[in-house]
């Protein structure tokens, strides 16, 4: 395992200084001015500011929005639950996106290092295409422009038009890892392996064309990506940012909360419920038993308030160290994701791909991926087969939303909404669906968040920012 410690430190420092910008020129920094780094040190310092961002900030909210953890005994229901936020609840997870990942990798796609630059347009790719699942409009064309270019007020792009030019821009990446060049253990996710960088992006255009397919016929493209082959299909393909647990090196969901007030969540009735009422033997990987009565014990999610006041952490479920632990690593894209997506494009657009045999393949990753053997006994009581094309799709975005709990909290959010369509409501339904209105929700029934307030600091700073949104506003490809 890889010491990271040097950089995670170097990156949580400077993202807490970002956050504390008072100044609009401090978010539009020209790192190419800077005398003394080099491309292998910068694209470290990206890789950490990635890591720390999508788990101690992103996962961290969609845990709940997910409706995996609800809030648990010697606190009382936070806003984040009760569906109340303001801008300034997204300051941080902006600010070192942009002042430190996508600054970083400006810095890194315009050096002389080719491979290294290559890695960097394909990052890119992926922070822009989180920034559109969050916010919908975001800078883009104008974005890290910076002092240099006299841009302190970046435009807000047309959040669909982000999505066309980010596979070209994954494209451009990928043509660079055949360069001369090497890189090394500063690339935390690949060690420098430009193969497994391949299989990675070619992942992650598959995930940006099933986003599109909401709004746009993008089936052509789905088969000849399928048809050229070369995905994340293994553990050991999987994009992720390891962690050894020491001081210094801690996974960021587990160091933030162990600083403060450690992990106050327990286990959803939510998701524990389901979990029961399938059987699914995933069950005790990802709750453990209330120690004072040896069973599982949940609650209605955002329901702390309505019970027992004597009650402690004893009496419920609390999450596994598999979903919470120290030296758990950040999941960029897993396995078990891109064979959802592959099993969906099969089953919607008849791609070169074996629909039963990829939706198999996806719940047995997800299966591995705990430690379990069983998979095909699962995978027979849920009866794929012969299930109706509908139910085909329901059943792949409920099995997806079961394999990301505890390790892609947020990109299960982001997918919970795409897949929950107007004529195919499987999770905001009010009486069918999987999700649960919080019992202190300022929502209405069957009505859950879909997008993020933008930063009080770009409400602020930024002139060219638009106005503040609601939460029940939508990005382009969520019907």
């Amino acid at each position: 395992m890889i010491n990271i410690k040097k950089f995670i430190l170097g990156a949580f420092a400077i993202g807490m200084m970002a956050s504390c910008t008072k100044d609009l020129s401090d978010l539009n920094v020209d790192p190419n001015n800077s005398p003394s780094a080099n491309p292998a040190q910068v694209l470290s310092s990206a890789e950490a500011f990635m890591a720390y961002t999508l788990d101690g900030q992103f996962n961290q909210r969609s845990a709940l929005w997910a409706q995996y953890w609800t809030w648990g005994p010697g606190v009382a229901i936070g806003n984040i639950e009760r569906y109340v936020s303001d801008g300034t609840d997204y300051d941080n997870g902006w600010s070192r996106l942009y002042n430190g990942a996508l600054a970083d990798l400006d810095f890194v796609e315009k050096s002389d290092a080719k491979v290294h630059a290559g890695i960097a347009k394909i990052l890119k790719a992926y922070i822009f295409q989180s920034l559109v699942d969050h916010f919908g409009d975001v800078p883009f064309s104008e974005a890290l422009k910076g002092a240099s270019d006299g841009i302190f007020a970046p435009k807000y792009d047309d959040d669909q038009a982000i999505y066309d030019a980010l596979i070209p821009l994954i494209n451009d990446g990928i043509a660079l890892l055949g360069s001369n060049g090497t890189v090394g253990t500063e690339d935390f996710i690949f060690q420098g392996n430009t193969d497994k960088w391949e299989k990675f992006a070619n992942s992650l255009k598959l995930r940006i064309l099933m986003r599109q397919s909401n709004f746009k016929d993008v089936s052509s493209d789905v088969k000849a990506l399928i048809s050229s082959g070369n995905f994340i299909e293994s553990a050991g393909d999987m994009a992720t940012m390891p962690f050894t647990g020491v001081s210094g090196s801690e996974n960021p969901m587990y160091a933030l909360f162990e600083r403060s007030l450690g992990n106050f969540y327990v286990a959803s009735g939510t998701s524990m419920n389901l979990l029961q009422d399938l059987n699914d033997p995933r069950l005790p990987k990802l709750y453990n038993l209330a120690t004072a009565s040896n069973s599982y014990v949940s609650i209605p999610q955002g329901g702390i308030d309505f019970e027992p006041f004597t009650n402690t952490k004893a009496n419920y479920s609390l999450p596994t160290a598999l979903t919470y632990g120290k030296a758990n690593p950040v999941i960029f894209m897993s396995n078990w994701e891109v064979w959802f997506l592959r099993a969906e494009a099969a089953a919607r657009f008849n791609t070169a791909d074996d629909i039963a045999s990829s939706f198999a393949s996806a719940v047995t990753a997800s299966f591995e991926s705990m430690g379990l053997s069983n998979a095909n006994d699962y995978l027979a009581t849920l009866n794929y087969n012969n299930a109706s094309a509908s139910d085909k799709i329901k059943l792949i975005a409920i099995q997806k939303w079961i394999s990301m709990n505890g390790t892609q909290e947020d990109e299960s959010w982001i997918e919970s909404r795409r897949m929950n369509t107007s004529s195919n409501s499987m999770f905001y339904d009010v009486n069918e669906g999987v999700f649960k209105k919080p019992l202190v929700s300022v929502l209405g029934d069957g009505v859950h968040p879909s997008i993020w307030l933008y930063p009080q600091t770009e409400m602020s700073l930024n002139g060219s920012a638009p106005a503040q949104r609601k939460l029940t506003e939508r990005v382009f490809w969520d019907n």
